[in-house]
This record gives structure tokens, sequence and C-alpha cells, in this order.
């Protein structure tokens, strides 16, 4: 859309004097060459401009995009209308974008900095930026640089440039949610088959074309109900949807009336510069927590009746009651206790992202992300088990809360666990609402526990509110002079997302083990997910930098990167301040680690691991398929928290395992009673006794079992220790004819 400028040009004025009218800037501008470009480069004339993306019922501003304009010495503002064309036909539009794309970084990573309330800005990605650079590698490299959440940088990329090429569009959508970067299909049904596309193409959000929103008394009717239909397929395929260019408030109410609930367009707002947006932004009422589209409450089970009315109809108390429960609740989320279908209705950004539709997929990303601290992994995965859950629930019909200890950003709290039925809970009404609440007092269940909530799970370092309580402590305190080192491992995010999380968790605790060796004596702190501090009073600030490059040395063999600052002090009254300086020079050397092209090569190392990896992994299933004629099937279990991972199963025993939502318990009862021989029930029971099990284990480090099957197939079941972890404990069931071993019947 263009923007009307405050500059004219007389004689043009003059022209169209007759009209009535006075010119814009975009008739009067002449057509521009090449030159005209390269000089509006060279003088940093591009610039952009801020379109708010707006709740539609509510008007609150839940995102922006940025939007190309040429700020013209002469002419004063152009849209692009009047160049970007030109631009594609010189093979110039990448240049363009790269340079907006950067510009917006600085600007978010401005707004963090200063602290100002944030949303997410989205910029254009064009079919020429893909066919010409790694956009996924790009922004994700531009993210790094800047410091800035992934969630905070969209892309929009329009249907008619995915249309020309899917599969290398898709490619570049899979690697932009690799790196956590949400992505819109921009016009869409402009012209091509959107509906095909959205069966193959995954993508966040949809933007309904302008022309969609543009009716008139000929086109209305038709134009609504195309609009409702487009509206319903996007809330099936889960979809955020946003119609672009609403301009009067007969549109607005008749989009709100179909259900769209964000809109972009002058009716709300016109493309602002940076400045007046900051202006907006800065009384919003929700401090820096910026709105997420996609887990927004007003876009799920919109049409959902409520006594009688719809959500639709209702949506101004929705709304209120959204606001109280975004307050004092992390997240509100449905869940089916017939199917475990989990719907996240409002989930609060300072919890780490879990998307999940199955909620015990959901309870075991909660642990994995450490969101339940990993001492109460066990009793939470037992207390959310979906069939105990549901048996409790319907039979009660009462609510339930509960307390799990939190581990999120290095720092030990309590959240409270809430399971919300109505009185009729049933089979016929299986939904309950699940409540999460975080930042509560960890008075609730750590009078005893003062060790473990001052103490790093992961890296058994001081945590995050060891180093909170010690820097407030030795600011008051003064103990003289002290020397403080800030460092952050390079590249954990890659390395979680190239090799997995549990290699990203080895390199955490390898520079936990490092940084001990080194500083054995001195405050080490691990305050963040890649960050860590050292406070030492016993060390100058030389002897310091010299053990950290021994350090570094050190760590650099192993793989991993580090970049650190380090600052030191006559005083601890200015601890805070030492701190502050020495992370700055952290942030310092890490810039110019990527400038140099650091990530380049770490990514190299890192492909080379990938390959690696999957080659041993290669050869690990030619074993597999050779032993497969011995071996019926193996399981990795772990005895406390009563999950499993699947090695080698088959179909029969994985649908047992589905049927119990995962549980190996439960699977291995049902497998007991249906395929072991009568005479074998009681003894095969016992394998469901995981404190026996762990205790013949610990004596003997294996555990071998014979039985055999209503089929009259004879198998021996071998236990083995799992040296990675007291708990884990590999299952491995093979048919009894293999060479004579010696078995070890349980007692009695």
């Amino acid at each position: 859309m263009s923007i009307i400028g405050n500059q004219f040009d007389v004689a043009a004025g003059a022209r169209l004097e007759s009209t009535g009218r006075a010119p814009s800037n975009d008739e009067i501008v002449p057509r521009f060459s090449l030159d005209d470009i390269n000089q509006a480069f060279d003088n940093n004339e591009f610039c952009f401009y801020l379109q708010p993306k707006c709740n539609a019922e509510t008007g609150a501003i839940v995102g922006a995009e940025a939007l190309v304009r040429w700020n013209h010495p002469e002419y004063g503002l152009v849209s692009p209308g009047k160049f970007i064309p030109l631009l594609e036909r010189e093979s110039m539009v990448t240049r363009l974008d790269l340079f907006i794309w950067r510009s917006v970084c600085e600007m978010l990573s401005r707004w963090d900095g200063e602290g100002r309330n944030l949303v997410p800005v989205s910029v254009n990605v064009s079919m020429k930026d893909i066919e010409a650079i790694d956009v996924a590698r790009v922004l994700g490299d531009l993210l790094d640089r800047f410091s800035i959440d992934a969630r905070l940088l969209q892309v929009e990329i329009t249907e008619s440039a995915i249309a020309q090429n899917m599969d290398v569009v898709e490619e570049t959508i899979r690697d932009l949610h690799a790196r956590g970067i949400a992505v819109l299909m921009d016009d869409f049904g402009s012209a091509y088959s959107s509906l095909n596309m959205l069966k193959d193409i995954k993508v966040d959000a949809i933007k309904l074309d302008m022309k969609f929103v543009d009716l008139n008394a000929d086109n209305a009717a038709k134009g609504l109900k195309i609009i409702e239909s487009v509206i319903d397929m996007a809330y099936q395929l889960r979809l955020s949807i946003i119609a672009e260019g609403a301009q009067t408030a007969e549109q607005v109410s008749r989009l709100r009336e179909l259900g769209c609930m964000y809109i972009q367009g002058y009716y709300f707002y016109r493309p602002l510069t940076v400045g007046k947006m900051e202006d907006l932004l800065e009384h919003r009422p929700d401090g820096r927590h910026f709105w997420n589209i996609s887990k927004d409450l007003m876009h799920r089970d919109y049409r959902m009746s409520t006594n009688g009315r719809s959500m639709l109809e209702s949506s101004s108390l929705s709304a209120h009651i959204f606001e109280i429960l975004n307050k004092g609740v992390a997240e509100l989320s449905r869940l089916n206790l017939i199917t475990g279908e989990y719907r996240t209705i409002k989930r609060d950004p300072k919890l780490p992202d879990v998307y999940a539709d199955d909620f015990h997929d959901y309870c075991h990303a909660l642990v994995s992300k450490r969101i339940i601290h990993p001492d109460d992994a066990g009793e939470f995965l037992k207390y959310t088990r979906l069939s105990d859950l549901r048996d409790r629930l319907f039979s009660k019909k009462k609510s339930e809360f509960t307390y799990f200890r939190s581990e999120v950003e290095a720092k030990t709290s309590v959240i409270a666990f809430g399971m919300l039925v109505p009185p009729d809970c049933s089979e016929a009404n299986p939904w309950a609402v699940v409540l999460i609440g975080i930042d509560m007092s960890f008075d609730l269940i750590a009078k005893n526990m003062k060790e473990t909530y001052w103490q790093d799970s992961l890296t058994g370092l001081l945590n995050r509110n060891a180093y909170d309580s010690d820097v407030e402590q030795l600011r008051s305190a003064d103990i003289g002079a002290v020397v403080c080192v800030y460092a952050d491992m390079i590249g954990l995010h890659e390395v979680n997302n190239h090799l997995g999380h549990k290699q990203g968790d080895r390199m955490l605790c390898e520079f936990a083990d490092t940084a001990r060796a080194f500083f054995g004596d001195d405050r080490l702190y691990r305050i963040g997910g890649d960050e860590f501090v050292m406070i030492s009073s016993a060390h100058t600030e030389a002897q310091t930098r010299k053990q950290l490059n021994y350090m570094r040395e050190r760590l650099h063999t192993q793989g991993c990167e580090i970049s650190v600052g380090v600052a030191s002090s006559e005083s601890t009254s200015d601890l805070p301040k030492t701190i502050e300086q020495a992370e700055n020079e952290m942030r310092r050397e890490k810039k110019e680690y990527y400038v140099r092209g650091g990530s380049k090569r770490q990514l190299r190392g890192l492909n080379e691991k990938l390959e690696s990896i999957l080659v041993r992994n290669q050869d690990m299933e030619a074993l597999l398929r050779h032993l497969n004629g011995r071996y019926s099937f193996a399981c990795m279990v772990n005895l406390r928290t009563e999950s499993q991972r699947a090695i080698m199963v088959p179909d029969y025993f994985q649908k047992m395992l589905d049927a119990h939502d995962g549980s190996f318990k439960g699977a291995l009862h049902d497998y007991c009673e249906r395929l072991v021989a009568p005479f074998c029930k009681d003894s095969f029971s016992l394998l469901m006794d995981y404190d026996f099990i762990h205790a013949r284990i610990e004596s003997a480090g294996v555990l071998q079992y014979g039985y055999t099957r209503n089929d009259g197939e004879k198998f021996l079941l071998t236990i083995f220790a799992d040296r990675r972890s007291k708990d884990e404990t590999m299952w491995v069931f093979a048919k009894k004819d293999l060479p004579q071993v010696e078995l070890e019947l349980f007692e009695s």
C-alpha cells in the first residue's frame, strides 16, 4: 500500500489543478533509473514503515509488518510500486530485502535492550531471495548476531511465490521452522490453487488477500460466503488468519462476525514510522510480554457455545476473562480425557515453547524442557498418566491441584498444575481444563530442599536462585576486590537442532566440569540456558584471563566454543556494574566470532558429526536387521519415570504401548495376559515390579529370565543396566533357540 506524502512538485500540482485535488508523490515522481537506485543505496535512502496487526475485537496490537519505503531527498516518501519493478528487472530485490531484514533486527535488538514492549515483526521474502540465498541461514545468523528471540521475527511469503516452486519453498519453510521462525502465507486466495497448497505447505498463518475484503453491493453475498469458508477451513487446519486491507468499520464488523480475529488495515492503523510505533507500544498494558498470535485465546474454538451463546457473541467477556487469566495463569488448555487431545488456548512466553496436540507428548515435553524439575519428573509423569487421570476424575468429579518443582533457565521454582472438570465429567463430557501457574513461592514444597533450590540439576553448578541471592549479599557486604567472568556457549541452539538436546546437555556439562577444574574455589553459576557467570575474590584479572585461555583450548578440543568477557573491580559494591561490563565484553567477542565466519565453521563441524552419527546409525540398523531373526524386540526402560524408548518393537507390542499412552508397564501387563503361557504368568508378573528389578540389577548388573508363550515359543529376556543412568535399563527379548545360556530364575 502506498503512503500519501507531504511534499509536492509545484509544476505537477499546477497540471492537476483542474481535478480539484493535490497530487500524491506517486503521481509526480519520474521513472527511476538504475543510477537512481544505486545512489539511494549509497545514501541510505531506503527505510521501512511498520503496519500493526490487530486483534479485531479489542484493537490490541499483536504484531506488525515491515513495509519498505524510499525516502527520496526530492520527492519525499516513495511507495514500492514505483521502484520494486526496476529492482526485480535488475535482480536487486535481494539486496534491498537483506537491508530491510538487518534493519528490522537492529530495531528489535534495540527495543529489547531499551526495555521496550515487544511484538513480532514480519519481513517479506520473495522467490528471488529463496533462489539467490539461504534465507533461513541468513535470518538465523541475524537472530544470533543481534541476540533476538526467534519468536519476534516472522516471515511472509506470497502465495504466488509458493506456487512457483513448492518443493524449494517447502524446504525453506522447514528450515525456518527449525530455527523457530514462524511463516505467514501472504496474499492468500489471490491467484492460485490455495487449498491444494495448504495440504502440502506447513505455514503458521494465512493473510487473506485484500480483494476478498473489498466488498460492494454486487459481490458482497458471494464474497462473505467465500470469506466464511476460508476462515472455517483455517480453523480446521489450526491456522491463524489475518485479513489485510480492511478500511471501514463495516468491513471490520463483517470480518468479526465471520470469526476473523486479526486484521491489518487502515481501519486500525496506516503504516507508521518506527518512532510512532514505539509510542503506540509504550502504552500497551502487558509489559514486555508480547502476544503470540498462534496461541491467542480469541482464535481457538471460536464457535464453542457457552450458556447458549457463542464465544464470538461473548467475545468482550472472553477478552476480559483472558486479561485476568493472563496475569495469574501461565497456561490455559483443554484436555480430552478419552482421546488425550490437547488444545492450548493461552500460553505465557515465560514458559519455553512446547507445542503438542497430544497430552502424553505434551507432558513428556514439559519434562524434557525442564519445565518440570528432573527430580520430580517421575512423580509428574505418573500423576498425569491419562488412564489414571481419567479414572480418578470421572469417579470423583472433582477438580485437582498439585505442585511440582520447575527448573527453567537454570532457576528452580514451583508450578501449580490444576485439572478443572465439570460436575458431570464423564465419557459423554470428557473435556477438562488444564491450568499451569508459575513463579509461585518455593516455600510451598521446598522447606527441606535448600540444596536443590540453589543447584542446577544438569551441571551441578549453582543456579540462578543462588546467583541472584549471592550478588545482592556480596554487593551489600563489600568483601573487596573481585573478578567477574561472563561466558556463553556459542551455537548451543545449532547443536540441539543438529545433534539433539542430549548432545547439547553434554556440552553444557563439559563446560561445567572444565570450569570447576580451573576455577574450583570460585563461585560458578549457570544463570541461563547457555550462559554462565564466575565470581572470584581469589584471583587477579590477569590470572583469570590466563586460566580462561587454557580452559578455552581444552573445550575447543571437545568441540565446544565459548565467548567470554572479563571485568574486575576494587569493591563488590559495584558488582552488578562489573558483571554488566563482563557481559558486554562477552557479547562483543561473540559478535566478532560470527563476523569472522565462526558460525560457518561450527556448522561444518556439526554437519561432519551428524554425518558420522548417521553412518553409525546405518551400521546399527544393518546389525539389527541381521539380528532380527533371533531377537523379538528391545526397549530402553527408565525404572524411575516408567517411560520407555523403543529400539526394535514389533507392531503388536507397539499397539499395546499406544493403548496405554506409552506406558511400558501397562503394555507388559497386556503382553502377559494375552501371550504368556499360564504356567509362566505368576513369575512373569514380577517383571512389573520395578523396585524388584532395580534391586536385582544393582546387585548383579544383569538379569535373565526364561518363559514360554501361548504358541509354544520359548524366549529369554535379558535386562541390562545402562551405565549412562542408574535408572535406565535395556530389555532384550530373544528366542530361546540360541546357544544354551544358564538362566537365572526369579526367586519366590
